[in-house]
């Protein structure tokens, strides 16, 4: 391969390099059924910005410009197709193209200085694409580090959209970069006294990242306190809500025992009349106002209980139909607390999914089964749209004022040393959670 081939392939690569930092940052916001859409996409342009490049190199004398020109504005065609892909978060993106810029610098500088010591007595040509090859070199080197720094450096939406200065700190790592391109697009080779700006921008990219981690950890104890106060609203409404139903029940119990001894009556008239579909007709309906008074207990949990009677009169008030097995026992202190909580928020978050579905694709299944001191909890509905997941896993939501249940869960499942596992298959969106009972005695499950 020729120098001009050599150069053109290694400038690709480069960009290339920075799109997989770019997917690091934002993978858990990618639509997961689009992954290889976007992954071709850059593909094509990198084939074609090779052909540019090599085009360029070729047709122009001042090689070294131009290099550095590719290098310093390259990247564009990238991010505007990234803007494509992901238009939600464009704040977030200029944020973290500029800690991706203060990265390269850091690594284009290592590079400089291997090329600057090594490469001395060769052509201007091999001088760059050397630089290229150390510059992989390097990111290879270093793509541990990066991954892991750049999967938790998108900042949230709290920080860009609900404070005054948000956008202000999405555009200051760029600043800073656009402040080194006077030294990028010197038309001179590197020198050693123009390399002390370029090592100093990494001060502000770990000051940065350093805010953003802080940020993270506030943002985390804002929502786990946020979260905390929702799980209480929470007991009280459903607690409220099943007291209604109870009330509601003793009131229309009351009404048909105070009717009963009127239709005993006729019933007994009837049937000395002969008279026996007209009082088969009787027992029927009398069955059904009955029906109608009963208040299923679904378990002898009394927290369980509450929560399974609330959202499954939920659901079925928007025509979601529900399949509930329930064993578990009857009374299990802290546990069950928090197990109703975890349970309602994974009920509340299926029942307004499946409420956007069509109707005859809805369903809501509850398994609740314990063996010995193992709990086994899934619950399971539909929903047709892909769900995107974060880092640990469960599903994240883009709407304003929902997300905050996942947390509740999260923390529940980490209380009891259990896990969980997510699955999405033909629409079908199934959520579990296993977890071991504390060691102390327990009543008799139910049935």
């Amino acid at each position: 391969m020729d120098t001009i081939s050599s150069l053109a392939l290694c400038t690709v690569l480069v960009h290339l390099a920075g799109r997989f930092i770019w997917f690091q940052a934002f993978r858990d916001f990618l639509p997961q059924n689009r992954w290889k859409k976007i992954a071709l996409s850059f593909i094509i342009l990198a084939l074609l910005n090779f052909i540019f490049y090599y085009v360029l190199f070729q047709g122009f004398t001042h090689t070294v410009v131009l290099y550095k020109a590719s290098q310093a504005l390259g990247w564009i065609p990238y991010v505007l197709l990234s803007f494509y892909w992901l238009p939600r978060l464009i704040a977030q993106q200029i944020f973290v193209f500029g800690m991706q810029g203060l990265w390269n610098f850091f690594l284009h500088t290592a590079s400089i200085l291997t090329v600057i010591f090594l490469g001395r007595n060769i052509p201007v040509e091999w001088h760059l694409s050397m630089h290229l090859t150390c510059f992989l070199f390097y990111f290879l080197l270093s793509l541990p580090l990066a991954a892991r720094m750049f999967r938790h450096m998108c900042p949230s939406r709290q920080l860009i959209n609900d404070k005054p200065y948000g956008y202000y700190i999405a555009f200051l790592p760029l600043l800073i970069v656009c402040t080194q391109l006077p030294i990028i697009l010197d038309p001179d080779l590197w020198t050693m006294d123009k390399l002390l700006s370029r090592i100093l921008t990494f001060v502000p990219f770990i000051a940065l990242y350093r805010y953003i981690k802080l940020q993270a950890r506030d943002l985390e104890t804002e929502v786990l306190l946020k979260s905390t106060n929702e799980v209480q609203q929470k007991a009280i409404r459903f607690f409220q809500s099943n007291m209604l139903l109870i009330q509601a029940s003793t009131k229309q119990f009351s009404i048909l025992r105070h009717d009963m001894r009127h239709q005993i009556n006729i019933l007994y008239g009837l049937i000395s009349s002969g008279k026996s579909e007209e009082a088969l007709h009787l027992l029927r309906s009398f069955d059904e106002h009955l029906e109608k008074t009963a208040i299923h207990p679904f378990c002898l949990n009394p927290f369980v209980n509450a929560v399974l009677s609330v959202y499954i009169v939920k659901a079925k008030n928007a025509g979601i139909p529900v399949t509930c097995r329930v064993n578990f026992p009857e009374e299990v202190p802290k546990v069950q607390e928090n197990l109703s909580f975890a349970l309602a928020n994974l009920l509340e978050n299926a029942i307004r999914v499946s409420e956007t579905q069509d109707e005859d694709k809805r369903f809501l299944h509850i398994n609740l089964q314990t063996k010995g001191r193992q709990v086994f909890l899934s619950v399971e509905n539909y929903y047709a749209e892909p769900v995107s997941l974060n880092e640990d896993g469960y599903p994240v939501t883009h709407r304003q004022g929902h997300g905050i249940g996942m947390t509740s869960v999260h923390h529940f499942i980490m209380s009891y040393k259990g896990f969980k596992n997510f699955t999405q298959k033909d629409g079908v969106v199934r959520f579990e959670i296993y977890f071991t009972l504390p060691d102390t005695p327990l009543n008799t499950p139910s049935a």
